[in-house]
């Protein structure tokens, strides 16, 4: 009926919105594209047909579009709550963490008493870290809406963080009940702690979802890769736990195999970035604009590679009662792309509000006891030279790992926004353009800032190394720091499981299980 009246009606907007929704029910995501922007093309001022164009072309996997259209809707029907939380979820998976809470905020302002606006509320209260009122806030959701299978998952995620291992097991194990294709349930189940034969039948669950016939019935092929890329990590993350590393290696190459056709990596952008950066932050640079600066010795960066120790090395100085750990802040991730190449006189005039903002950032949530604060943002080895020309008593604490324990670990992670991560020639490549960049750092910035810790070290001597790193700090030694497991903050990584348990050595030389199948990951130990 409606493709009969677009035909008769060929420029009546309202039913080309509506044949794009159902070519987009229907899962065929290109006709609904083409309707949906013929539409617009005829009446551009309605935001509900551009929401309906982002979630095409979010299902097309063109999220850059898919931005684009959400911000037009909620600028037109700011009333939009679903608009503004598809254009939230964006910009988090884009690592524009600020810009997400807002959009969240909004959602929830818009639709307060739905399950939407109570999700949105709980993810704005989670990135804030005030934790127990987001929990508190999907418990609400979930006694309105208990079918609710994202509230489950999100529940389970967040008492995971907390350490609560068998309640986010029984929260996965309810979204799973409810929907049978939630991925993101399936890897909580495997990540919430070490499975054994017992735990085979999970297993057997995971290769039938990836398995199942109905695919292309329930995702278009975009979202349908994005599911399975989590259902091969997760099963590939059983069998290594169960010790069949070749079985384990089997879903991790078919993960990175569709991870890299999702996620293509652009090397030029960051040796343009790498380049810049050595270029300007010299000796003399710093010594030029050493005005800048300000005595703040709050700030502890905790830098590195991903997957290199910096959750344990946070969690073991966080355990000092004069230090506060804010995990992984977004701050100058969001931030140094712009403020590391402005002209020194713009700097300067945004530098005393920078500085205010990053320590209220890393005060956030802390005791009135806390001289210092962690940001474990592993990506800050870019800003660095930033970081500390704004804060020249910073500590920047460089964690180092085995090169092939880090790149392995990094491969068979599910952190789909790492685009180098999928292709062991651009891994090497990566892993080689961030040694550079830390190189520099040894070389121009003074003495006694930036302190190298060895993950091995830190494992094999725990003592030695964590009086090393409260020394840095410039802290008297608190015997807690031995005992991170005891370490109450929630631990917001990949590895929430092994950060909670005691210092443990089974992850050192772990790429030995995997010699057969490194391959070219092998050049990054040349």
């Amino acid at each position: 009926m409606l493709l009969e009246a677009a035909r008769l009606v060929p420029d009546d907007a309202a039913i080309l919105n509506d044949l794009g929704v159902a070519y987009l029910a229907a899962l065929r995501i290109a006709e609904a594209v083409t309707c949906l922007r013929r539409s617009i093309a005829c009446e551009p001022n309605v935001g509900e047909s551009h929401f309906n164009l982002g979630l095409a072309l979010q299902h097309a996997g063109d999220d850059e579009g898919a931005i684009i259209e959400h911000r037009r809707a909620v600028a037109l029907s700011a009333e939009l709550a679903a608009a503004h939380g598809q254009l939230a979820d964006l910009l988090w998976e884009k690592g524009l963490r600020q810009e997400a809470v807002v959009a969240y905020e909004r959602a929830y302002a818009a639709a307060p008493t739905t399950t939407l606006g109570r999700l949105s509320k709980a993810k704005a209260l989670g990135a804030g870290n005030r934790d127990a009122e987001a929990e508190e806030e999907l418990r609400e959701c979930l006694a309105h809406d208990g079918s609710s299978s994202e509230a489950h998952v999100m529940l389970g995620r967040l008492l995971q963080e907390a350490g609560r291992f068998d309640e986010a097991i029984a929260s996965f194990e309810r979204a799973v009940a409810m929907d049978p294709w939630q991925t993101n349930a399936y890897h909580g189940l495997v990540s919430s702690r070490r499975l054994n034969d017992a735990d085979r039948p999970l297993v057997t669950r995971i290769v039938a979802r990836l398995d199942a016939p109905d695919w292309d019935r329930k995702f278009a092929p975009v979202v349908a890769e994005q599911h399975r890329v989590l259902l091969h990590f997760a099963a590939g993350k059983a069998l290594d736990d169960l010790g069949d590393y070749a079985g384990a290696m089997r879903h991790f190459v078919a993960a990175n195999t569709i991870r890299r056709r999702l996620r293509p990596f652009d090397r030029a952008e960051i040796a343009e970035r790498v380049d810049q950066i050595v270029a300007r932050f010299t000796r003399e640079f710093f010594s030029r604009h050493a005005a800048l600066g300000r005595d703040d010795e709050t700030p502890v960066l905790v830098v590195g590679m991903p997957r290199s120790g910096s959750t344990l090395v946070e969690r073991v100085v966080s355990s000092h009662p004069s230090v506060h750990g804010c995990g992984e802040l977004a701050f100058w991730t969001e931030r140094g792309p712009i403020w590391a190449r402005a002209h020194p006189r713009r700097l300067a005039r945004v530098s005393d509000g920078l500085r205010r903002q990053y320590v209220r950032a890393l005060r956030r949530g802390a005791p009135d006891t806390a001289l210092r604060a962690t940001d474990k943002m592993p990506f800050n080895f870019f800003w660095a030279g930033l970081v500390h020309l704004i804060f020249p008593n910073a500590r920047i604490v460089h964690c180092r790992r085995n090169p092939l324990d880090t790149c392995f670990s990094i491969h068979t992670t599910p952190l789909t926004n790492w685009g180098f991560a999928s292709v062991p020639e651009d891994l090497v490549w990566y892993y080689r353009q961030y040694l550079r960049l830390v190189e520099h750092w040894r070389a121009v910035l003074p003495p006694g800032c930036l302190l190298d810790v060895e993950y091995e070290d830190l494992v094999s001597e725990p003592e030695k190394a964590a009086r090393r790193l409260v020394d840095f700090l410039g802290l008297a030694w608190d015997s807690r720091c031995l005992r991170p497991e005891d370490n109450p903050d929630a631990v917001r990584t990949a590895s929430s499981w092994q950060a909670r348990q005691p210092i443990y050595r089974t992850s050192v030389e772990r790429w030995r299980h995997y010699a057969p199948w490194l391959g070219a990951l092998r050049a990054v130990s040349g």
